[in-house]
């Protein structure tokens, strides 16, 4: 047996997520709160490719952390989105790139213990660059790196964003050299 929930009151509406209390009852009947980060739509992120074998990444600031990372393109879908045109929305949005090559390769839970956000991973190649269509409030820069330096950074830590790392090692994987 796992846990049940009982109960869901709302702790916080924002501008963009909703914090819930859920009250469950463990499996040894005691009885637990349980605060969950949730929005709808779910979310999409891209490892672009160059004809030249480099990824298209985002230097960006991330409040949670305080720092500047290095990521993939992502960004949340709308609710009556496409998750294939969110993914392209995001990469044309973020970095200005557009693919003629689409594939979708999974969907992930990047931190299920408290938040219900769900990624599905595409990989992008055929790229043709244009102007970046950035939301007021963004401040993204693009970068282009070759995939075995992304991957080294990977291994070494200096990569660090849990989308990216799992994006980039699952395109070294079944992708990569050996998947092409």
């Amino acid at each position: 047996m796992f846990e049940a929930v009982l109960s869901r009151r709302q702790a916080y509406l924002g501008k963009s997520i909703e914090v819930l209390d859920k009250v469950v009852q463990l499996p040894d009947d005691r009885v637990a709160h349980r605060d969950v980060v949730t929005y709808a739509g779910g979310a999409v992120c891209v490892v672009a490719l160059t004809a030249d074998n480099r990824v298209v990444l985002v230097r960006q600031y991330r409040p949670a952390p305080e720092m500047v990372m290095l990521e993939i393109p992502a960004g949340r879908r709308d609710v009556r989105e496409r998750f294939l045109t969110a993914a392209r929305r995001e990469l044309r949005e973020e970095t200005g790139y557009v693919a003629s090559s689409w594939k979708k390769c999974i969907e992930f839970w990047p931190s299920p213990g408290f938040v219900d956000e769900r990624l599905t991973l595409y990989v992008a190649k055929g790229l043709r660059h244009g102007p970046a269509e950035m939301d007021s409030d963004e401040f993204v820069r693009p970068v282009l790196m070759p995939v075995t330096e992304a991957i080294e950074r990977c291994r070494d830590g200096r990569m660090n964003d849990a989308k990216t790392l799992i994006g980039l090692l699952w395109y070294a994987a079944f992708e990569g050299s050996a998947g092409s």
